[in-house]
C-alpha cells in the first residue's frame, strides 16, 4: 500500500494531475461529493505547516516540509487501513496528504518542479516524519533557477477517494487548506521599515523587487530606479516583454529599462535630450508614472476620477499631474495623510528636508497594489 513519489527531472514543468488548475483559483481544495451531500466523514485540516531549505549529502537542495496531523484524521485513516469498507455502504481509500507548491510569480503548482505528483499517503508521512520537496534547479546559463534567490510557498490538505460499494470510486473528501509556509531568500531585500515587510514579502513572491533597490529600501528612489520598477510591473502584469526605444532619445542614460519605459509612454525626458536618471522623484511624479503604466497595461479600465478624495493642498499639485493623482488615490494605490497629498516640495526648507520624495519601499508597495488589482484583467 506504500506510495512513493516518483521524481522526474523536467526541463519544463508538468501541470499537476486531477484538479490542480481548479484548485489554483480557489481558497478551498476541489472536492467531489454526491448531489445529496452524502459523505462518509469529514476531515480537519493540517496544522502548523513549516518548510525549511536543506541540502542532502550530495549538496542538492530540497525543502523539508512538516505538519501536524489532527488526532481525528489519524483515527479515520487507521480505520480505513484496517477496513476500506468501515463506513457502511461505502468503499474508501486511505487518507493522503496533498502538498501544493508556489514558486516565484507562478500560480500554485505551475512552477518549475521535479514532480508531476506531490501527494503522499498519511501513513507514509507519519512513518517518515517529513515530506521532501525537491525543486527544479538548472545550473546552465539559459533559464537557470537559483532557489536561493527565489521565494517558495507551500500549503497542504488531506483527502480520501471513495465511492459506494460496487460502484466507481469517484468521490473525494477534502479538508480545508493548512496555513501557507513561505521560504524565501532572507537577503532578497534589506533596509526595510517594519511596517513595509508584509507587502515587501508579497513583492518578493511576485518578483516585483528590482536588483538596484533591493538593498536600500528606505532610501529615496531615483527616476532611473523607478523606471526599472515600473517596467518590471508592466511585464509581470501583462506577461509581455517590452523592447527598448531605438534610437536612444537621451544623451545621459543608456539604461534599457528607461528606454522601455519611454517607449511605453510611462516616462518622459526633462528637456535637451536628457532624462536626468539620478534625480529623485516626488509624489505627483510617481502618481503620474504609475497612472500612465496602468493605462497601457489595462487600457479598457475605468479611469474616471468621480469620487476621488479631495486634498487640502491640491493647489500645489501640478495641472499635468492632478488627474493622475486623483486616479491613483481613488484606487487606493497612493494615499494622503491628514487630508494632504504632499505632491512636491514648494519651499526651500521642504526641498532640503526631502519632503514629498518617494522611498524605494513605498514605490515597491505601490507596484504591489497595482499588480494585485490588475493582474487578472
Amino acid at each position: 500500500m506504500k506510495k512513493r513519489i516518483i521524481s522526474i527531472m523536467l526541463l519544463v514543468c508538468f501541470i499537476s494531475i486531477f484538479s490542480f488548475n481548479a484548485m489554483a483559483a480557489t481558497d478551498k481544495p476541489e472536492g467531489h461529493k454526491p448531489d445529496n451531500g452524502d459523505e462518509p466523514f469529514t476531515l480537519e485540516s493540517p496544522e502548523n505547516l513549516t518548510a525549511e531549505l536543506k541540502y542532502d549529502q550530495d549538496n542538492m537542495p530540497y525543502f523539508e516540509i512538516k505538519l501536524d496531523i489532527p488526532q481525528s484524521v489519524k483515527e479515520i485513516d487507521a480505520k480505513l487501513i484496517e477496513d476500506s469498507e468501515y463506513y457502511k455502504g461505502k468503499s474508501c481509500y486511505p487518507i493522503e496528504i496533498q502538498i501544493e507548491y508556489k514558486y516565484g510569480n507562478y500560480d500554485w503548482n505551475e512552477g518549475p518542479s521535479l514532480y508531476w505528483n506531490t501527494s503522499i499517503y498519511l501513513e507514509d508521512f507519519i512513518n517518515d516524519g517529513v515530506y521532501q520537496y525537491r525543486p527544479f534547479q538548472d545550473v546552465d546559463d539559459a533559464g537557470a533557477v537559483n532557489i536561493k534567490e527565489e521565494v517558495y510557498s507551500f500549503r497542504a490538505y488531506f483527502y480520501s477517494l471513495w465511492g459506494y460499494e460496487g460502484d466507481w470510486i469517484d468521490f473525494r473528501v477534502v479538508s480545508d487548506y493548512s496555513n501557507i509556509a513561505t521560504v524565501g531568500n532572507t537577503a532578497y531585500y534589506s533596509g526595510a521599515s517594519d511596517w513595509a515587510i508584509d507587502e515587501l514579502d508579497k513583492a518578493a513572491r511576485y518578483g516585483l523587487i528590482t536588483s538596484s533597490i533591493k538593498d536600500k529600501m528606505r532610501e529615496p528612489i531615483t527616476r532611473e530606479e523607478f523606471a526599472e520598477l515600473v517596467v518590471l510591473l508592466y511585464e509581470k502584469t501583462t506577461k509581455e516583454a517590452v523592447q527598448p526605444e531605438s534610437p536612444n532619445p537621451f544623451t545621459d542614460t543608456g539604461n534599457p529599462e528607461v528606454l522601455k519605459a519611454y517607449k511605453l509612454g510611462i516616462v518622459t525626458g526633462v528637456g535637451n535630450n536628457k532624462f536626468d536618471p539620478k534625480a529623485l522623484t516626488n509624489r505627483e511624479q510617481v502618481a503620474t508614472m504609475l497612472s500612465r503604466a496602468v493605462r497601457v497595461m489595462v487600457p479598457d479600465a475605468d479611469f474616471s476620477i468621480d469620487g476621488a478624495p479631495t486634498f487640502s493642498d491640491e493647489e500645489h499639485i501640478s495641472g499635468w499631474a492632478l488627474e493622475h493623482v486623483k486616479y491613483m488615490s481613488k484606487i487606493g494605490v497612493i494615499k494622503g495623510s491628514d487630508g494632504k497629498f504632499m505632491p512636491k516640495a514648494v519651499t526651500t526648507a521642504e526641498a532640503a528636508s526631502g519632503y514629498a520624495t518617494t522611498t524605494c519601499e513605498q514605490a515597491t508597495l505601490m507596484a504591489v497594489r497595482i499588480y494585485e488589482k490588475f493582474k487578472d484583467e
